[in-house]
């Protein structure tokens, strides 16, 4: 997997780590660091009852998720979002961009409007 991604202009460092080298990672299974430009997807999930064929989609959501949180931040929204209940880190909204985003592309392929 590549391990660097541009979002706009900024390069991030995608990084696996488990919760016990990441403090951060015991309280979430991913974040992303707007200030050191990295995003952070836990990759240890042997020891909480998870279907280890479920593993790698788990993290693809976290991955998703996490890049939509870093283009709100690179767009400015994360500053602007603060006279409005902080809308751009709202969580379920970015849950939904990150959960719905596939299913999107997928009708603009198919339209051949990507």
């Amino acid at each position: 997997m590549k391990n660097r991604i541009n979002i706009l202009g900024s390069e991030y460092m995608l990084e696996y780590s488990s919760y016990q080298e990441n403090e951060k990672l015991k309280k979430m299974d991913g974040y992303t660091d707007f200030y050191m430009k990295r995003i952070v997807v836990e990759n240890d999930f042997k020891d909480r009852l998870f279907d280890k064929t479920k593993i790698r989609n788990y993290q693809n959501k976290i991955l998703r998720h996490e890049i939509v949180h870093a283009f709100l931040f690179e767009s400015g929204l994360e500053c602007n979002s603060l006279k409005t209940f902080n809308w751009a880190e709202n969580e379920e909204m970015v849950d939904w961009f990150a959960i719905q985003s596939p299913k999107l592309f997928k009708i603009y392929k198919e339209l051949n409007i990507l």
